[in-house]
């Protein structure tokens, strides 16, 4: 009986810590909200143009309205399906690349110029080029994918050379198969640098997805309402629909966060948490 209340006991106290220590986290989130919300109201009353420049309780109005409609649910879901599929895309293509570029030394020379005129290039120009060729559908998905594809292909290229040559002449040695000494020595140092890519890329293809689609307005898209609500002068609108790309990248980037550092928290353990060095946008 002493044991159960022992348990009982020490469980409270954990509960009650837990609790403690979360309930003060959302306070100071709300009191940074309430902030920020607060310099927004000012910055609006002082500023007196409500269609260009809304108070934050019109919008927040605006956007629970937006919300519940079918065309705001269908816009955010085919944006974040494009997103989606040009992430996918630019990791798969950034692995071959980076896996590619290891075993051929000189493919790095070559390929080299091309990640350098990515990084270098507006996405306002990719969005043009692209747009003329492949049309306004297609555009935000290919520009996620050179958003995406460099940061994976340099994280994944430096992980791959700094791999301990140690454990790997222990491997010759021990004349371990290739998928053995890929399983023990490559993957679980490579990892830390393929999530370190994936953490920091997630939020850059998102924003520069919504950016290709603000330029070329897909029809149902987040960029397609932001693009007319502009056209129109509706600020209300604007806003709205801008909060709700912010939330939607919040949502869709800790999700997505959370599952990668799932899926490979073992590794992630492995290296006390540090991952290999980000080499992003």
């Amino acid at each position: 009986m002493s044991l159960e209340l022992s348990f009982l006991r020490e469980t409270s106290i954990i509960l009650m810590s837990n609790f403690k220590k979360y309930s003060l986290r959302i306070v100071k989130y709300i009191l940074i909200a309430a902030f920020w919300l607060l310099i927004w109201e000012i910055c609006a009353i002082l500023l007196n143009v409500p269609v260009l420049f809304p108070e934050p309780l019109d919008v927040i109005k605006r956007l629970l309205e937006l919300a519940i409609t079918k065309g705001f649910i269908f816009s955010s879901f085919a944006s974040i399906l494009r997103v989606f599929s040009g992430m996918l895309i630019g990791i798969v293509i950034g692995i071959i690349l980076a896996i590619f570029c290891t075993f051929f030394k000189f493919a790095y020379d070559i390929f080299y110029p091309l990640l350098t005129i990515i990084k270098a290039t507006p996405i306002a120009s990719f969005v043009l080029v692209i747009w003329i060729f492949l049309g306004d559908q297609k555009t935000p998905v290919i520009i996620t994918v050179l958003m995406m594809l460099p940061i994976v292909w340099t994280n994944l290229y430096e992980g791959i050379k700094c791999v301990d040559k140690d454990l790997i002449e222990v491997c010759k040695s021990y004349k371990l198969s290739k998928f053995k000494a890929f399983k023990a020595v490559y993957f679980p140092s490579v990892i830390p640098y393929f999530v370190s890519s994936l953490v920091s890329g997630i939020g850059l293809s998102w924003k520069a997805g919504i950016a290709a689609e603000v330029l070329c307005s897909p029809k149902w898209s987040i960029g397609e309402a932001i693009f007319n609500a502009k056209y129109y002068f509706n600020g209300v609108d604007l806003f709205a629909w801008t909060v709700s790309v912010i939330v939607l990248s919040l949502i869709f980037e800790l999700l997505i966060t959370r599952l990668i550092k799932y899926m490979f928290r073992k590794y992630i353990v492995s290296t006390r948490g540090k991952y290999g060095n980000q080499k992003s946008m």
